[in-house]
């Protein structure tokens, strides 16, 4: 990991939502199939970012892709975690998807998790659903990535890279931590992804 720290500026984190605009195209299908992409990290740089009073440090421990559908979105405003993340997204993919079984569950968000409900006659149990998905603490790396992540909708096909991460901040003397999961066979407490999203495919487009 190199020395030097990019500062991430405080403004991309602030404002209204606007309509993301293409840095790029791609061509091809997303495949949402396949687990989640993970690799150490390699030279990636540790992240300053102060915002709202904090000065916090974003430090990678995973490089990081995920592909799937997206089946709940959550904006969240008014506490530190939302300074840096505005939304997490819930995504389901492989053998959750390739049947249509994600269309068969009620999903929720709430207080920066994510829930599920089921009937009687899913085949499935818990250990099955928490095995192919995940609830995202996304926090963009640019305004493009944070426009583009929050147009994103249930039922959307997507594709996110960029770092797993950990934070610490302090404001004053307070102190405040941010672990991100590295598995995705955990569950419970401190099993969300806490996500640097350095780019969204979607439809065709690349968001930077």
């Amino acid at each position: 990991m190199r020395a030097a720290r990019a500062i991430l500026a405080a403004a991309l984190l602030a404002g209204c939502s606007r309509p993301p605009v293409p840095s790029r195209t791609y061509q091809g299908a997303i495949d949402v199939l396949i687990d989640p992409g993970q690799e150490p990290p390699g030279d990636a740089a540790v992240v300053a970012i102060q915002a709202g009073g904090y000065s916090f440090t974003v430090t990678p421990r995973a490089a990081y892709a995920i592909g799937g559908i997206v089946v709940g979105r959550r904006n969240y405003s008014g506490d530190w975690n939302s300074l840096l993340a505005p939304c997490d997204l819930a995504i389901a993919w492989g053998k959750l998807v390739q049947t249509g079984l994600h269309r068969r569950l009620s999903w929720s968000q709430g207080g920066r998790w994510y829930y599920w409900r089921y009937g009687p006659d899913f085949p499935f149990g818990n250990d099955f659903i928490a095995r192919y998905s995940s609830n995202n603490h996304i926090i963009p790396a640019t305004d493009n990535v944070r426009d583009a992540v929050l147009s994103l909708a249930p039922g959307d096909t997507v594709e996110l890279f960029g770092r797993l991460v950990d934070v610490d901040g302090r404001r004053g003397e307070q102190a405040v931590w941010w672990r991100t999961s590295t598995s995705r066979e955990d569950t419970g407490d401190g099993a969300c992804e806490v996500f640097l999203v350095t780019g969204v495919k979607r439809r065709g487009a690349v968001y930077e």
